[in-house]
């Protein structure tokens, strides 16, 4: 791991180079990731498969009056669209605030092992759960600007880019508030095409993971059960995307500003305790 470390930190890293080194990490922390799916994956997929029903059935009743021309009252079309608008958000809330455990305990453990440490998985994500008030004070910031974002007709895929490390700015960066949103900004600013082919890519590999999933799963019956353990296993999946993009933010962040905001707690008090000498 000592030649993987001193990698990450010497240079800025091609795509491939990304790629390999958290498939290598993943294989690593494979238990890590496994407990984080059982403990956190297994009751957000819970919870993500109860709100996803009541959107799908909302969704077929809406076809439903389409297809069939029922006229609705207008209170019912607007009851309706306050329910599709109240579970996207809850979709939206589960993702901001809740998934976030699952990605900052991963990352942490794919720095923590590259760096040659020891840990455990409770340890990753009990440190995870300790920063959740910042992740949530972050996320509404994070959703609010989103929303306006779009109204205003600036593309979601380029704040979805432009933001899409504020997570590892909070969790490996030392990030405390919502300048991790702007510190996400900095690190993706002059590189936002790369960072965009990079996503592209991580959403590829992870299609072609979570579809040879579903040909599994539609072996069994189609079920709340079934969708829960399928949606549950996905965070292994998801375990890698976070692994490869925990590097991503190493490698921007040493190469722009240095270590300082990447050293753990104790590195940082051994540097004090050596001044005092």
């Amino acid at each position: 791991m000592e030649e993987i470390k001193r990698l990450v930190y010497s240079r800025e890293l091609r795509w491939n180079e990304i790629m390999i080194i958290a498939m290598r990490l993943f294989l690593e922390n494979i238990k890590v990731i496994a407990a984080g799916t059982l403990v956190i994956g297994l009751p957000l997929s819970i919870l993500l498969t109860l709100i996803q029903g009541r959107v799908l059935s909302l969704m077929e009743l809406f076809q439903q009056v389409s297809l069939e021309s029922i006229t609705l009252s207008p209170q019912e079309s607007v009851t309706l669209m306050q329910q599709m608008m109240t579970n996207n958000v809850l979709l939206m809330a589960v993702t901001v605030f809740l998934e976030p455990i699952f990605v900052i305990g991963v990352a942490k453990a794919a720095k923590w092992r590259m760096e040659g440490r020891r840990f455990s998985a409770s340890k990753a994500f009990v440190e995870a759960m300790t920063l959740e008030p910042i992740v949530v004070k972050v996320g509404i910031v994070y959703m609010i600007l989103f929303l306006l974002g779009t109204l205003l007709v600036i593309p979601a895929i380029y704040l979805g880019v432009v933001w899409c490390l504020y997570l590892y700015c909070i969790a490996l960066g030392g990030r405390r508030s919502v300048d991790a949103l702007g510190h996400s900004r900095v690190l993706v600013r002059s590189r936002w095409w790369r960072t965009f082919g990079f996503l592209i890519i991580l959403a590829a590999i992870s299609y072609c993971w979570n579809s040879v999933l579903s040909l599994i799963f539609m072996l069994f019956p189609d079920n709340f059960a079934v969708n829960c353990l399928y949606t549950c296993i996905t965070y292994l999946t998801q375990g890698f995307v976070v692994s490869a993009t925990a590097i991503l933010f190493l490698n921007r962040e040493s190469g722009l500003f240095g270590m300082s905001s990447l050293q753990e707690p104790e590195e940082v008090q051994e540097a004090e305790e050596e001044k005092t000498e």
